[in-house]
């Protein structure tokens, strides 16, 4: 669901139906049911069509279909897996999928491409949804206007992925109680309702997820201050064809439920009150925040800041490397522009300089297949694909793609660098990628500083103001700590059962956080309120000791700055060090940190099984060496969370407390220091 991904398959059935049921409309059906918005009425869909539905029975869908009931048109698409549409009355409609590559369930009106939204009147949308993802998804308004042909997204929440990926925001909107980006992407000779076209498409993307209650959330999309916010940026909306109520997936599972959908086109359009709408003023792209600085991706332990490029998917995978015993697999890619990306930081990736990329790639089609490595970025006149590197790459044989001297050129922002293979669709895999800069050239970092003018600061005292009144200071402690994350996207993923383990035996434990991989917010939140202490594990996961120190300072700061705005305080002044590495200049730069490693490592990250998590802490128990211990654990495996399950309970019995790091240290009366290294108490 990348910046080109979203390509309306969907749209080939409704342009058929357009083509032969001309009798009802542009956007209509042939259904006797079905009927357009006159400009002249006010209809509240749920309301009107309440009564007739009441004798009716639901009606459950499992294959391609469109169609109108109570009011609503409906539609389930699918290019294949298993899906199941339950169309109900009112516009409300359940669905599920699994096994998909991709599936859309949507329910609104479709109009006769005669009328602007402005004769329509205001559109509106009040939703109630239980919505539970598992994955690559969203829930949006959706539709397409002619004339200009454009295709629409108001999108309210998502999975794990949020859309439209790394396109620059032409601005932003607030309304209806939230900020939304706007996006404008284009496809290219892809399919519409009016056939292979190239049409622009338009996004608002909420900045924030909505507030749920459980995996329930309701609220009010504003559809046509939507619309106004986009004129006022400059994006030309035509006669509409479509609004519709849209849950989608792509190569993931889940379910939800559409428990209400009030399709409100009351017939008499008004500005006031007007949005407010922020523009990018000079006509320029906005700066998207993050990105990574010079990088060395081994692909050990996790996809290094990696993300999927458009419908493929990527991970960490053992079946392959390079070098050490992991890289990163590619596949389901239906597109030749489908790849790998990674997102740069634009002030360390500066326009104007020169950096040396290389990527490494292993194909193995049978055949041999060019592989390119491509940095997209933005400028004024609007998105741009610059080659880096291409070869032709053997099957079986690693391929190194490499430009030691790639100059990002002038003016461009937001870089991503990517993988792709422009004549082919094979999966394939990369190892050893690395972004530098001339090391002999100062780097300017947020820090404000460049490293030829680093100034290191003396080591300050950590201000400690952990609550321990819980604690027994005379019974064994152990800060149990838990990195990478957040990684949960519902409740039964194991950081949720981690927490609740902790939370249900009264205990606390620090979680470090690595800022780009937070794949939710309300897990940081759900963390916090349970009493579990925030801390920082940097914002892109890099080996620190590669790092200048102003990349460090980056590092440490981006991700303090981003914990802050989701807990809404100050992190706990910790860091837990990326993969351990406390080399290079990382203690000198972080004077202001307490760098975090262990003194038991439960081998989770190396495919550690559940017994033997236990049997590992158990032992150190018994010796003694798990009092004052910090222990090494990462949220995002199930094996962990099913060691945490069995082990806490008993550590409770046997009178231990399980307590975060800073809480350990002031229960224990001892000071921490920043710039020094913690393995346990003493």
């Amino acid at each position: 669901m990348g910046n080109r991904l979203f390509v309306r398959r969907a749209a080939l059935a409704a342009a058929l139906v357009c083509a032969v049921g001309m009798t009802a409309g542009c956007g209509g059906t042939a259904d006797d049911d079905s009927r357009s918005v006159s400009a002249a009425e006010t209809t509240t869909r749920s309301e009107e069509q309440t009564e007739t539905m009441t004798d009716k029975e639901e009606q459950v869908f499992t294959e391609n279909i469109t169609g109108s009931a109570d009011g609503y048109d409906y539609e389930l698409w699918k290019d294949n897996g298993d899906t199941e549409m339950t169309v109900m009355d009112g516009g409300k409609f359940k669905c599920s999928w699994d096994n998909i590559n991709n599936a859309l369930f949507r329910r609104g009106q479709k109009f006769d491409c005669t009328k602007t939204y402005k004769d329509l009147g205001n559109i509106s949308v009040k939703y109630g949804v239980d919505y539970q993802p598992d994955g690559n998804s969203y829930m949006c308004v959706y539709g397409w206007t002619r004339d200009p042909l454009v295709e629409y997204y108001i999108v309210e929440t998502w999975g794990s992925w949020r859309p439209p990926g790394a396109a620059a925001p032409l601005g932003t909107v607030t309304v209806d109680g939230g900020t939304y980006d706007i996006y404008k992407t284009t496809r290219y000779e892809q399919p519409s309702i009016d056939g292979t076209k190239t049409f622009d498409q338009y996004w608002s993307v909420r900045q924030v997820k909505p507030e749920t209650n459980g995996t329930k959330l309701e609220g009010t999309i504003s559809v046509s201050k939507h619309f106004d916010a986009w004129e006022q940026v400059g994006l030309e909306l035509g006669n509409m064809y479509e609004v519709a109520l849209n849950i989608e997936g792509y190569q993931s599972k889940g379910h939800a439920e559409i428990y209400e959908n009030e399709l409100t086109i009351d017939g008499n359009y008004s500005a006031d009150p007007a949005p407010e709408v922020t523009k990018n003023e000079g006509g320029g792209v906005m700066p998207v925040a993050g990105g990574v600085g010079y990088f060395t991706s081994n692909f050990e332990d996790d996809e290094c800041s990696w993300q999927a490029r458009g419908p493929s998917t990527v991970i960490q995978s053992g079946d392959e490397s390079l070098e050490g015993s992991g890289s990163l697999f590619v596949s389901g890619r239906t597109d030749n522009w489908n790849g790998a990306s990674i997102v740069l930081d634009q002030e360390i990736f500066k326009a104007g300089s020169a950096y040396a990329f290389k990527v490494n790639a292993l194909q193995k089609s049978g055949s041999d297949v060019t592989m390119k490595l491509t940095l997209q970025y933005s400028d004024d006149g609007g998105d741009h694909y610059d080659e880096v590197a291409q070869k032709t790459v053997p099957s079986g044989k690693w391929t190194v793609l490499e430009n030691s001297a790639f100059t990002i050129p002038a003016g461009a922002v937001n870089p991503i660098l990517y993988v792709e293979s422009p004549d082919s669709l094979t999966d394939f895999y990369i190892d050893c990628a690395e972004g530098k800069g001339d090391d002999g050239e100062a780097v300017e970092s947020s820090s404000g500083k460049t490293d030829a003018e680093y100034v290191f600061e003396d080591p300050v005292e950590i201000k400690n103001t952990a609550d321990i009144s819980w604690i027994d200071k005379d019974k064994p402690m152990v800060a149990i700590a838990f990195d990478d994350g957040a990684s949960a996207t519902k409740k039964d993923d194991p950081a949720y059962r981690i927490i609740d383990t902790m939370a249900d035996n009264g205990f606390h434990a620090t979680f470090f956080y690595v800022g780009n991989w937070i794949k939710t917010e309300e897990q940081v939140k759900y963390a916090h309120d349970k009493g579990m202490e925030t801390a920082n594990h940097t914002m892109t996961h890099p080996y620190l000791s590669k790092l200048t120190p102003a990349e460090i300072r980056d590092e440490y700061e981006k991700c303090r700055v981003k914990l802050k705005g989701i807990i809404g305080e100050e992190p706990s002044a910790l860091c837990r060090l990326p993969y351990l590495d406390d080399g290079g200049e990382t203690a000198k730069t972080l004077n202001d940190a307490a760098l975090i490693t262990c003194s038991v490592d439960t081998g989770d990250w190396n495919k550690a099984t559940a017994d033997q998590i236990v049997e590992k802490l158990e032992k150190a128990m018994n010796d003694g060496s798990l009092d004052g211990a910090i222990v090494l654990c990462h949220e995002n495996y199930a094996t962990t969370a099913e060691a945490m399950e069995r082990f806490v309970p008993k550590l409770k019995e046997a009178g231990w407390q399980v307590v975060t790091v800073s809480e350990m240290f002031a229960a224990r009366e001892k000071t921490m220091m920043g710039g020094t290294i913690y393995r346990k108490i003493g």
